[in-house]
């Protein structure tokens, strides 16, 4: 499902709830905070019941990668640079996030950085903002700074133009922990430890030299376009400069880079006039090199501007070095408080934990070659290998849970080791050092406790052995007195006393036997009441029922059945933190096998697939118990959910339909699996077995339906089988209809079933039939607005059907509106741009197009926006 979050929506990242605040600079309409760039889209996110506020950057498809793990880690090494806050950042991963990346696929790999507030270069341009000759000195000065200490530092940023430049020096209420001047977009950062990106960016328009056409990744990468943005910046208080930029995200147009163009003539003239003829001197060599390496020296750039600008910034950078925090101390553990750290982790019953930090111990003490071979038999071959993955959210939960222990110390160990982990976000170190001291001034507070006690004990102990030995003396005379007494006499005395005493010890006996039975059918009738009570789905009687049982006389059977209501409650997090304790405490066997598949369930239901495999496994190892089946076929779906196919298929084979129903749903799963794996074929087989098998269940008919759909886009298909695919299609999709006509799942589907079959028919230049099937379609789309649904691709999908239908009126007032309610929609601004061009209103469409190249929603669509704007331009269209 994609990520298109609304105003005031909250979310969860890294332990804490984040909302989405509305768009300021939006009037009428309640859109997020956002901003699209070329790689994705950057949205504000505030964190609730604070003031801090984050970037949530949201990656394209095509940008997304694990390499950002990795990038990231290396990033922060250079967060400390002047103008590179923006390293600082965390990547959210489904292992920690599998319930947000499950529901939201386009947020896997997405990163949460700091938000700098201020306007970028960008925002400058395109408001032609004003600014004064002093103010346009001190940011260009600001950039040549900036671009010489990271160019000496052997550092580039790769990919610079206006919109990766920000400003905080121009926000009135300018936050001290950044930069005067800000780079974002740092994914190409070059530095000699990095590594090459896969994909480098061919340089933005307006700021990339002609030679530069495949991207260039090297410590002189920026020498030519972060001239142009000096000279830009430097020059930006002339009104005829503004009046004359190309467009709304640079002062040239692609074209003209490197001519002598009327712009080029211009801007070289105003900054003589500013700056002297050394400026100009070195604008004219940036423009006419033919390398990188015959452009100026970012130094040389620095060097010319006046020493009052010089002082300004050089004032700016000494108070933002001096008004840096230092981060929370690493420090060091010993081995065996890492050793006591996993030993935890299996307690609380987090094996995967315990394992990553086995495998960070073999890596860091290689010389401790008895503790490494005793860790090598504890791991297997692929665990031994792999790089640790140390989480911090397992962590932080450890922490948490020796904290209700009021075990502190342990507590401690486990917030500080947590601030060692390279994936920590920015904020949480501060908020973690601010715990430490809370739990050390905690410790401190108790040990004067006990120390004070322990002085106390003494004084009484020591009264208390000064008494006894005053007594000591009479007491010992009395006893060796008694010892004279003639047992016989004793007797013969208290024959009586003796017989009524072993008669009571008797009656004694008697009577615990009877009250222990009595206790144990007590104990009985409350498991019985209990099992009762929850076969009725009367859960919270049953619940009660079973816990006094429990107090009675605990059970590891009671156990898994309090866990077992838990999770039919729906209360999956206390099932899992019940069983945790319990395991701790080791009151419940980790390898009780319906423990462990409950645990699986748990974590299964919660979407968090990583966490339940281990316990599945440990379910499905027991081939004789009830639950092997059934931790087979969540094996299998979440072997598929995290992508291990191979393990999915080799697992699948191994379930047994015993019923038409179970055999259905057996499928099911290996449809799935196909689909997974784009073998659309099999899917539909497996899939038409579920339906006919199962014909009653919609999920199964719904998962045919979006098959055929998927198999009719494929080649391998002729035309009379796509026919017939397309007609099974509409007819099962009807028939999901006729029973829930509301189903805007179902209407989705549908109404894409018919616009397909519909542009099949086109094709085959079978007009009547594509137009009645387009109108179909239509009816479906409508439907879904009449809903009150007002998704993008929906509206957008209901423009492109009137224009098909011929109805173009209703077509460009529907284009207008998806824009309207999402003006960051790239895509829209292509089909609409091309309708006007359609319409042959070509001057309305190049700005249309223009946005397309700028937003660079989709690679097809900017490249086609691209070829239709140079034809227009060859045409001579838009004279």
């Amino acid at each position: 499902m994609s990520f298109q979050p609304e105003v005031g929506e909250s979310i969860r990242l890294f332990g804490r709830r984040y909302t989405f605040p509305k768009h300021p600079a939006v009037v009428g309409i309640d859109i997020p905070y956002g901003q699209e760039g070329r790689q994705g889209t950057v949205y504000q996110i505030k964190e609730e019941n604070t003031r801090n506020k984050a970037a949530l950057k949201v990656f394209r498809d095509r940008f997304k990668n694990k390499n950002q793990v990795r990038l990231s880690e290396q990033l922060k090494d250079y967060s400390s640079f002047y103008g590179l806050s923006a390293c600082l950042r965390s990547v959210i991963e489904e292992e920690e996030h599998a319930r947000l990346v499950g529901r939201y696929d386009d947020l896997n790999y997405a990163l949460i950085m700091p938000w700098i507030d201020g306007p970028t270069w960008a925002d400058i341009l395109m408001g032609e903002q004003a600014l004064s000759k002093d103010t346009c000195l001190r940011i260009a000065c600001m950039m040549a700074f900036l671009l010489k200490e990271l160019e000496e530092a052997g550092v580039a940023h790769c990919d610079l133009s206006s919109s990766n430049v920000m400003l905080p020096f121009l926000q009135e209420s300018a936050r001290p922990i950044f930069a005067d001047i800000e780079l974002i977009d740092i994914e190409e950062l070059y530095a000699p430890e990095l590594d090459e990106p896969k994909a480098l960016p061919g340089g933005s328009p307006g700021y990339a030299a002609n030679y530069v056409k495949d991207g260039i990744w090297s410590k002189e990468a920026d020498r030519f376009a972060g001239a142009v943005l000096i000279v830009e910046m430097a020059s930006w208080h002339d009104k005829e400069v503004r009046s004359l930029k190309a467009d709304d995200f640079s002062y040239f147009d692609t074209y003209e880079m490197q001519s002598k163009s009327e712009r080029y003539k211009k801007l070289k003239g105003v900054l003589r006039e500013t700056m002297g003829q050394a400026a100009e001197e070195l604008f004219e060599q940036a423009w006419k090199s033919e390398s990188l390496q015959e452009c100026p020296s970012f130094s040389q750039w620095y060097e010319i501007f006046p020493e009052n600008v010089k002082s300004f910034v050089m004032h700016s950078h000494e108070l933002y070095m001096a008004s840096k925090k230092p981060s929370v101390p690493l420090g060091s553990m010993s081995l065996d408080t890492l050793l006591q750290i996993a030993a935890a982790f299996e307690g609380l019953g987090n094996k995967k934990a315990a394992h990553s930090e086995y495998q960070y111990i073999m890596q860091q003490f290689p010389e401790q070659k008895s503790v490494v071979e005793e860790l090598q038999m504890l791991l297997s071959d692929e665990e031994e290998s792999r790089r640790p993955e140390l989480v911090p959210s397992h962590y932080l939960e450890a922490a948490q849970h020796f904290e209700k222990l009021r075990d502190w110390n342990t507590a401690l160990i486990f917030y500080t080791r947590c601030t060692q982990l390279p994936s920590v976000d920015f904020t949480t170190k501060e908020e973690l050092s601010i715990i430490i001291e809370e739990i050390q001034n905690q410790i401190r507070a108790e040990a004067e406790q006990q120390s004070t006690a322990e002085k106390l004990k003494l004084i009484a102990k020591e009264r208390e052995q000064a008494t006894a030995a005053a007594l000591a003396e009479p007491f010992e005379a009395q006893m060796a007195e008694k010892q004279k007494f003639n047992a016989k006499v004793f007797f013969s005395r208290h024959w009586k006393w003796i017989a009524g005493t072993v008669a009571a010890v008797c009656l004694g006996i008697g009577l615990y036997y009877l009250y222990e039975a009595a206790q144990e059918k007590k104990w009985n009738d409350y498991i019985k009441q209990g099992t009762e009570a929850f076969s009725e789905r009367r859960y919270s009687e049953a619940e009660q029922y079973i816990q006094k049982a429990i107090d009675k006389k605990p059970t590891e059977d009671l156990y898994t059945k309090m866990a077992t209501i838990y999770i039919s409650q729906g209360q999956n997090q206390q099932a899992i933190q019940y069983m945790n304790d319990l395991k701790f405490k080791k009151e419940l066997s980790s390898r009780n096998t319906e423990a462990n598949y409950l645990m699986g369930r748990a974590y299964f239901l919660e979407k968090d697939y990583n966490a339940a495999i281990p316990y599945y496994q440990g379910a499905y190892k027991d081939k004789k118990n009830k639950y092997h089946q059934d931790a087979i076929r969540d094996l299998v779906v979440s072997y598929a959910s995290i992508n291990q196919l191979k393990k999915a298929n080799a697992l699948v084979e191994q379930l047994q339909g015993k019923d038409n129903q179970s055999k259905a749903f057996v499928a099911y799963l290996k449809g799935d699996l196909a689909t997974r794996q784009g073998k659309s074929s099999e899917a539909v087989d497996f899939f038409e077995q579920s339906v006919d098998l199962d014909p009653g269940n919609k999920k199964y008919a719904k998962k045919l339906v979006e098959a055929y759909i998927t198999n009719n886009k494929t080649n391998q298909t002729d035309d009379a089988t796509k026919v017939k695919t397309y007609e099974n299609a509409i007819t099962l999709a009807n028939g999901l209809l006729r029973d829930d006509y509301t189903n805007i799942d179902y209407l989705n589907m549908t109404g894409q079933l018919y616009y397909e079959y519909g542009l099949y028919a086109e094709d085959k230049k079978q007009k009547a039939k594509s137009q009645n099937l387009y109108k179909e379609a239509l009816n479906s789309y409508n439907q879904v607005i009449d809903l009150g649904i007002q998704e993008k691709t929906t509206i957008l999908n209901i423009g492109i059907l009137y224009e098909k239908v011929g109805d173009k009126k209703k077509a460009e007032k529907t284009y207008k509106q998806v824009i309207k309610l999402n003006p960051i929609y790239g895509h829209a601004y292509f089909v609409y741009g091309m309708f006007q061009i359609k319409e042959k209103n070509y001057k309305k469409a190049l700005p249309l197009l223009k946005k397309v190249i700028q937003i660079n929603d989709d690679a097809t669509d900017v490249s086609l926006a691209k070829q239709r704007i140079k034809e227009m331009k060859s045409k001579k269209v838009l004279i």
